[in-house]
């Protein structure tokens, strides 16, 4: 498990939904400083953030913490104070994956400024009901040696959705139903990445998920995490409380074809009604045809504008536009591409917050990868 820390953690806010908004942020720490530092740097800037929307740690919902060298760092991160008075309140998740510019350490956050929010559970496996309705599952799957030691990427990936599974079950949930955004970091991603899929396409076929129901939408990409027996580590995101009508199922079929077509299982986007806001979450989009085939091989600039473009055309399916991206995590399979897509970024998406790693997409054709969220939120 991620985190033996255990604790719960309440915390209630009397206003509206209509006064409720949902912020992301991404902060990366200063390159020059020692990990230490790098840590007390993100520390201070999180807090900061938190206190210019009047909020505090007992207003997050998640966070993601990206490290360079898992094996090392991580015990270190949680035994500083970034962790134990900011990023503990809410569920959490980490990954290692080499991030573009020198840093050592990088968060990614998401925050609610008003509201009703009651949380129980711990970092890595949390509860979190908002408001009189809605409640939000995180999950944060990371296996030690003892458990998965000798075991394929297939059956990991198995064991990984069970224990999904399992937590939904005892809350009279379904995966099927209420999982709706996974991320699954694949150690040696182009060895073990055709094992990820049959382990998934496995568990799906199990729990009735085929392409004639739905998928779930997802970003599958090279990452790891401190023990190198974790083939698989997946991060799960479910909701209940929504009807079914507040549901769709993105796609794009002029540009993109759907991912059965190549015998994986995700959606390429999953769109969300919520009582505070409409939410797109984009999988791992990449530059793809309509017939699932790789476009502009070699070409990191034709690529890129080409992965944009069906971003757009997906967001463009739920009446929303790229410019409601909230934040991206852009992935580079060759760090020497980072100056002309940082350059692009800076161009075209300035204010959104975004963050390069290097990351080897499942194709190995691929040169670069984005996820992403879009939200617009409820007038008033």
């Amino acid at each position: 498990m991620l985190i033996s820390l255990r604790f719960i953690c309440e915390a209630n806010f009397i206003l509206t939904y209509m006064n409720m908004n949902s912020h992301f942020n991404i902060f990366v720490a200063n390159p020059t400083l020692s990990f230490a530092d790098q840590l007390q740097d993100l520390r201070n800037s999180v807090q900061l953030w938190f206190g210019s929307y009047n909020c505090s740690p007992s207003n997050l919902l998640f966070s993601r913490v990206y490290l360079t060298d898992s094996a090392n760092q991580l015990s270190f991160f949680l035994s500083h104070s970034l962790f134990s008075d900011c990023l503990s309140f809410g569920a959490i998740s980490y990954v290692e994956q080499p991030l573009i510019g020198g840093a050592k350490v990088a968060v990614q956050v998401w925050i609610v400024d008003a509201g009703s929010i009651l949380k129980k559970g711990t970092p890595e496996k949390m509860e979190i009901k908002i408001g009189d309705s809605v409640i939000f599952f995180f999950q944060s799957v990371r296996f030690k040696e003892l458990e998965v030691d000798g075991k394929n990427a297939c059956v990991q990936t198995e064991m990984a959705f069970q224990r999904h599974i399992d937590w939904l079950e005892e809350n009279g949930l379904r995966l099927k139903n209420n999982c709706h955004r996974t991320w699954l970091y694949v150690r040696d991603v182009d060895r073990n990445y055709a094992d990820v899929v049959r382990g998934r396409n496995n568990v799906f076929e199990n729990e009735g998920l085929t392409k004639d129901t739905h998928f779930i939408a997802s970003t599958g990409i090279g990452g790891a995490s401190e023990d190198c027996h974790a083939l698989v580590g997946v991060d799960f995101f479910s909701v209940d409380g929504i009807s079914s009508d507040c549901i769709r199922y993105l796609q794009a079929l002029d540009f993109l074809n759907p991912t059965s077509e190549y015998g994986v299982a995700f959606e390429r986007g999953t769109a969300l009604d919520l009582p505070f806001g409409h939410f797109r979450f984009i999988s791992g989009t990449a530059s793809i045809d309509k017939y699932g085939i790789c476009l502009y091989r070699g070409d990191i600039q034709a690529q890129t504008e080409r992965m944009f473009l069906n971003v757009s055309k997906l967001l463009e399916a739920d009446g929303s536009t790229l410019s409601d991206i909230a934040y991206m995590v852009v992935y580079l399979r060759d760090i020497a591409d980072y100056m002309w897509v940082k350059k692009y970024l800076s161009l075209h998406f300035p204010d959104v917050p975004s963050l390069l790693v290097e990351a080897r997409v499942c194709r190995p054709e691929w040169l670069i990868e984005v996820e992403c969220i879009a939200v617009t939120h409820n007038e008033e």
